[in-house]
This record gives C-alpha cells, structure tokens and sequence, in this order.
C-alpha cells in the first residue's frame, strides 16, 4: 500500500501537471479569442463563450473540430470537461478580478487516475485559467476603491461636508465607490445600518453621493448614502499592482533650490527654513523634504519627484501655504515615495497639508501619466500615511496610489470643474467641513493600454 501510495503520487500527480499544461494551452488562446469581443462593436458576453468555445473545438474537446456541442455541460465532453468564460474576471483572477476590459477563461476536466484508484480516488479534478485585456487605456471604474479586504472602516468618511463624486461629462459611465472588506453587520441590502460596524463608515454630519456605491460587507452611516448602493458585492483586484514603479536610477539627483549642490544618498535631503517661494525641479530627493518654517510655498516644475527616503513632513512650527505649479496652477508631477535606494530604508509618509491652497495636477506623458501621487507598497514601509489637505481649496487631479498604506484628503474644491482625482489605495478616509468635489473624468487619471493575454 506504501508503495501504490507512492506511485500514485508520482505516476497521478505527474499526469495531473500534464492535463493542466495541455488545458493551459487551450485556456489562454481562448481568453484571447474572448477579448476582441469586449470592445467590438455590438459584442456580446455570448460572443466571448462562442469565441473560446470554437478555440475549445478546435482543440479536440467538447467533440473536436466541426462540433456545434455547448462547452459548458459536462454531458459534452468524455473527460467531464467544463469551460467557464467570466466578464469581467472571477476573484481567481487575482488583481483582475471584477475589472471592465478584461475576461477570464476557465477549463476544468477530469484526469483518470492509475494508480490512485487502489487508494480510492478514481480521477483528479484539474483546471486551468487565462485572462485576456482589450482595455485600450480604460482607467478604472472607480473613483474611490479601498483595497482592505478584512478591516471594518476600511473606507471612513468624517465631518460635516458634503463628498459628491460624480462623472465628468454627467451622465458618463464609472465614479463608482468600491469598499473590498467584507466587515459587516446583518445581512447585506440597500441600506446602511445606523449601528454596529462596517466596511463603509460614515461619520459626522456629512453625506456621501456617488454614481453607485459597492460594499463588500456592509456599511455603517449617520446619514443616507446619495446613489444606488450595493452590499455583499464582490471584491475587486488592485489595477495597479502590475505596473513597475520608477527606478530612481533613471532620474536625476534632486536639488533643493536653483544653484544649491545635487543631493547624494547620504544627504539629510531639503529643508525649507525660510518663508517665500523656493521653486524646486523633478529629480530624486534622497532624505526627502522637511518643511520648518510657516508661510512656505513650494513651487514644483513638472516630472517625475521621487522622495528617496525621509518622506515629506512638517515640523511643528511649519507648514505650507501652498503648493503650486510654475504658473499658479496645479503642477503636473508624479511624487513616488519609497525607500534611499542605497539603504533600502527610511520610507516615511507624505504630509502635504497646505494652510491656504494645494494644487497637484497628474504627470501628462511618459509611462506614469494620470499618476499624482504614489506611495511605494513594496518599501520597508509600505503603510506610511500620504495625507493631503487643503485648508481653503482642494485642487487635485489624477490617480492617488497607496497599496498599502492609508490615505487621508480633506479640503474644499476649486470649483472649476477641471479637476479629477481617484483614491486606489488599502485604507482611505476622506471628509473635512468643507464640501469635497471629486469629478470622474478619465481623460485625467491613469490610462495604460492592455491588450492580449495578461495572466
């Protein structure tokens, strides 16, 4: 028996690996097949199982070339083989999962076992996925996704203003808020509930109104939730995590103010001690920028900032009157913050709490555009906090990532209607007494193509 059990671990298993090789082979031009379907013109979600259907038969499955047999009814296939076309992708699709412009393929068949069946186990289920993309540079859906999958408050909003999110131009598609935990109280409906816990809480006075609200797990409110909102809905990937951050090797060394000597990994990085305006270039700033004295206005050229450790702090008897682009207006940059690349250390968080205005506007080209503000989720300190408040007026457009980490933005709006910001990040609270304007308009926020296979 020892020895059968042995063979069968062998002798099954390694036929198991077979089957799911050979099923691999037909899932992934399937998932492809599927995809030039999601932005065909009048393509359907029929189309996409046709499509990896006919891929399935000519494969020799569900009767093989020529068959018309469906190919997900075990009756058509010897081997029990089911194929399952998810739009958009299942939770096994990983950071996919639930995300618009992309299809996940599932085979799943019956592998005989030989020796196995001695023991008692006469087949092996084995199965096989692929996700194909056709996204062509579709941000995502959401204005405001938390990531957390476990955490009541996952998403928390606070004080007595009013968050509206809402599509630019109206009536668009997308805005969506998107909690991922599944921390609930009772069973999930329409409505939040006035006591216990939830993924969503919302606190203070205030309202939140979106296009359509989807929580996980419940939610908790003081007040009503403007839009159609939606409990025990399911989890979404993270759209980001596939992209490579910024390599501080390919910029510059920052420099603290016109003239002053580039910074080196063994600088203490910027300190911005006197009030006025200190205008400040792209570049990596090793130790990061530390803001002592009040009535500071930064004024930031656009590209790429990459805060090599230290963060971006203010010391008790400092703070920001604002920060601002070259003309006034917001700058286009992309801050990353992560760790002295020599040390791989020192990553803290980025304190941006403007007295008067803070206006940041998203990079506009090179492969990080629609990107603001990014926090590294892979440095030694990939929960620091990125805190972003404008105590007379908010002006941020762009995507604002944390993976990890919590973000906290409070402040008013420009009114202008020209700014767009998403939140993508683990935990998020956002409030303030003033009203928090937060147009959807994609033109602004990440936009990377995604085309053919892609897991």
């Amino acid at each position: 028996m020892l020895l059968l059990a042995i063979g069968s671990v062998v002798l099954d298993t390694g036929l198991a690996f077979m089957t799911r090789r050979l099923e691999q082979n037909i899932a992934d031009p399937s998932a492809i097949a599927a995809a030039r379907f999601i932005r065909a013109t009048g393509g359907t979600y029929q189309d996409m199982k046709d499509a990896a259907c006919f891929v399935a038969h000519q494969n020799g499955l569900f009767g093989g070339p020529g068959s018309t047999a469906a190919c997900d009814v075990t009756a058509n296939d010897s081997k029990g083989t089911i194929l399952a076309v998810n739009y958009p992708p299942s939770a096994a699709g990983g950071t996919f999962a639930g995300r618009a412009g992309f299809v996940e393929v599932v085979l799943t068949q019956n592998q005989k076992s030989v020796l196995g069946g001695v023991l008692g186990f006469s087949s092996i289920r084995v199965s096989s996925s692929a996700v194909a993309a056709f996204s062509a540079g579709d941000s995502n859906t959401n204005s405001i996704l938390a990531l957390d999958p476990t955490s009541c408050q996952a998403l928390k909003t606070h004080g007595t203003g009013a968050i509206n999110v809402h599509t630019v131009p109206p009536g668009g598609t997308g805005g969506y808020v998107q909690v991922n935990s599944i921390c609930f109280s009772g069973a999930p409906n329409t409505s939040c509930s006035s006591s216990g816990q939830g993924a969503l809480d919302t606190s203070g006075g205030g309202s939140l109104t979106a296009p359509h609200t989807y929580v996980s797990g419940t939610c908790k409110a003081n007040s009503p939730i403007g839009g159609p909102l939606t409990e025990g809905a399911v989890q979404v990937g993270d759209p980001l995590s596939e992209l490579a951050p910024p390599d501080p090797a390919d910029y510059p060394a920052g420099r603290c103010g016109p003239g002053l000597p580039a910074l080196t990994p063994a600088s203490s990085g910027c300190v911005f001690n006197s009030a006025g305006v200190t205008h400040i270039d792209p570049g990596v700033y090793y130790g990061g920028w530390d803001i002592k004295k009040n009535g500071a206005i930064l004024e930031l050229g656009p590209g790429v900032y990459i805060i090599a450790g230290g963060g971006i702090k203010l010391s008790t008897s400092g703070s920001i009157t604002s920060v601002q682009g070259g003309t006034g207006g917001p700058a286009p940059v992309l801050i990353f913050n992560t760790d002295n690349p020599v040390t791989h250390s020192g990553q803290l968080g980025i304190d941006f709490n403007a007295q008067d205005t803070l206006k940041l506007a998203a990079i506009d080209n090179g492969p990080y555009k629609g990107i603001v503000v990014w926090n590294d989720g892979n440095g030694s300190n990939p929960t620091a906090l990125i805190d972003l408040e404008g105590q007379s007026s908010l002006n941020i457009s762009g995507t604002i990532y944390s993976p990890k980490g919590n973000v906290k933005m409070e402040g008013g709006s420009s009114g202008s209607g020209s700014a767009a910001v998403q939140v993508i990040a683990w935990q998020i609270d956002v409030g303030g007494n003033a009203a928090l304007d937060m147009p959807y308009d994609p033109s602004k926020l990440y936009q990377f193509d995604e085309k053919g296979l892609v897991h």
